[in-house]
């Protein structure tokens, strides 16, 4: 509110003013200045700092008073009065204006964890921080600009701040990366069954596969997992090619392969409501995508089926048969102590502690692909960085 009568104060379309107003009134009624002061219970140096624009601090009931006297609606005396007040009262609505915006859209302490802000920046800082890593022009674009290329009628912003903040920052991102290939879905159906393979390179699997994908036209990036949520993947549709995201939720290795095929399975068999709704989030309450089940299906068995799966669990705690039948299958061995302990959580065994010593550093598959968005100057510094790792 306060940015719009700001707005409307420094239209110069209307050049009268309050002084001039109450002139006319008063020429109007008949009364002298004097005499409406004594009416109105106002003193002389109160009333000329509010006509002339002098004063320091503007007293609100003579102000409304003389509004009161003029017929002025609240709206149309704020903007009079406003019109050519000092700099420095200005400056401090704006600031009043701005700080109102980022403390309801944004989680300051969080941000501040992350190094997107520091903890001790000023509002002038603070608006220029995410004026530039958003690349917008104005602060209140944040809303404007993301909400209207984000969220339809049906699917409005969330009221979660980091998770708000998670997915106009992903959509930007994604937008600045802007992948120039062109996606074809025939050519992903023939790339899938070639990816299990790259499961057993810890060090460069993920990104062979990423650039592959990348190559027809799907773009994906990983990105750690943001504080205050719990997204372990995500599928954007932007310019009509899909855009995922994978996470290091629970920083399990396998995990990152079936977040990745499960969001695979988003674009294969999703991508017409996924052209309606702009983003699915996994690991997130969505009521907008039906499919979750089909899409864990879908990565479970093809990472290694059920009925392989039977044949291995009585030989789990073999290392050595593990390890034979996952090369077998053309998998990291981890994936079969993370299928397994998922089935035996489903009959109500704990196995989550188990068979540590065979999950690989995660950190060694991300430092490939781990460029942190948050405490980048900007999304287009950060996208560009990830374009020249996923381009072939």
């Amino acid at each position: 509110m306060i940015d719009e009568l700001l707005n409307k104060s420094l239209d110069g379309s209307n050049n009268s003013s309050l002084k001039e107003f109450l002139q006319s009134k008063l020429e109007v009624t008949g009364l002298s200045k004097t005499q409406f002061e004594k009416l109105a219970n106002l003193q002389r140096r109160s009333l000329d700092g509010i006509l002339d624009k002098s004063s320091k601090q503007t007293d609100v009931i003579n102000l409304l008073k003389l509004g009161e006297f003029l017929d002025l609606t609240l709206e149309e005396l704020i903007v009079y009065h406003l019109k050519d007040r000092p700099f420095e009262e200005i400056k401090e609505l704006q600031n009043s204006s701005e700080i109102t915006f980022i403390n309801k859209y944004f989680d300051l302490k969080t941000l501040a964890s992350l190094g997107f802000i520091d903890k001790n920046a000023s509002v002038e800082d603070l608006s220029s921080r995410i004026c530039n890593f958003f690349q917008l022009d104005d602060l209140f674009d944040y809303e404007r600009e993301l909400n209207d290329a984000l969220y339809s009628r049906t699917k409005r912003s969330f009221h979660d701040k980091m998770r708000d903040f998670w997915i106009k920052s992903s959509y930007k991102y994604f937008e600045l990366i802007d992948n120039p290939n062109e996606y074809i879905r025939d050519d992903l159906k023939k790339l899938i069954p070639k990816i299990k393979p790259y499961t057993q390179n810890v060090e460069k699997g993920l990104l062979t596969v990423f650039r592959a994908l990348f190559n027809i036209g799907i773009t994906v990036v990983f990105q750690p997992m943001l504080p205050k949520t719990q997204i372990r993947g995500a599928t954007f549709l932007i310019n009509e090619k899909p855009c995922i995201i994978i996470t290091d939720l629970n920083k399990n290795y396998s995990t990152i392969w079936f977040s990745l095929l499960h969001e695979l399975h988003h674009v294969l068999f999703d991508i017409e409501q996924l052209s309606e709704i702009k983003y699915h989030l996994t690991g997130e309450p969505d009521l907008f995508l039906m499919q979750e089940d089909k899409a864990n299906q879908f990565a479970e068995d093809y990472l290694i089926s059920k009925e392989k799966m039977k044949f291995i669990e009585p030989l789990i705690h073999n290392p050595l048969m593990v390890s034979k039948f996952a090369n077998e299958l053309q998998v990291h061995p981890s994936i079969i102590y993370s299928q397994f302990q998922f089935r035996q959580a489903d009959k109500g065994n704990n196995y989550w502690g188990a068979f540590k010593e065979h999950f690989p550093d995660v950190e060694i598959a991300k430092k490939n692909l781990n460029v942190s968005n948050w405490d980048v100057d900007s999304l287009e510094m950060a996208a560009k960085k990830v374009k020249e790792i996923l381009t072939v």
